[in-house]
């Protein structure tokens, strides 16, 4: 059976900083050799862990999953896997854009605690803060619905950026 070229990729709460890609592809090709990733963000630029002088990051066909510590913010990628023969021959290649926001799904779940009466006086009595939270929500899930409906790493960057921005500037907005 030819190989099905597939993969998935995911980020938990607690490192939200670092990418967990998953290689779910069916069948099998023996000329595959070797395996590559790369991720392009919007800008079109390419995102590599810290000391890579390659646009992508080589992934061992022996190991079913990577995990790749790049993000420092909310982040929509075009990610590209290719598997290759061992003269550098591109046999299969998928791409899928993701929108990886464990930043900022992290940080609204933190407002709730201004908002939990028990933990002290609710800090979330003025209305602006509820439209500051909401605009926020409305920016998460903006990028979410750019990458699902349209895979577009564009919008859903300026989303995340925006989302972003806020995170940076909650003293004056929670």
């Amino acid at each position: 059976m030819p190989l099905t070229p597939n993969f998935s990729a995911s980020v938990l709460s607690g490192t939200p900083e670092t990418i967990i890609f998953s290689d779910t592809s069916t069948g099998s090709d023996v000329l595959v050799t070797q395996r590559r990733i790369y991720l392009l963000q919007a800008d079109g630029e390419y995102l590599v862990p810290e000391g890579t002088t390659t646009d992508y990051v080589q992934w061992a066909l022996a190991n079913s999953s990577i995990s790749l510590t790049v993000l420092s913010q909310d982040t929509a990628l075009s990610v590209t896997v290719e598997w290759l023969n061992s003269s550098n021959v591109v046999l299969y290649t998928k791409t899928i854009a993701f929108g990886f926001d464990a930043f900022g799904q992290n940080f609204f779940y933190s407002l709730s605690d201004g908002q939990v009466p028990i933990v002290n006086p609710p800090v979330a009595l003025s209305q602006d803060y509820y439209q500051n939270k909401l605009q926020f929500l409305c920016y998460l899930k903006s990028a979410e619905q750019a990458i699902t409906y349209a895979s577009d790493i564009r919008k859903a960057q300026i989303a995340y950026d925006l989302d972003n921005e806020m995170i940076n500037n909650q003293t004056e907005l929670f």
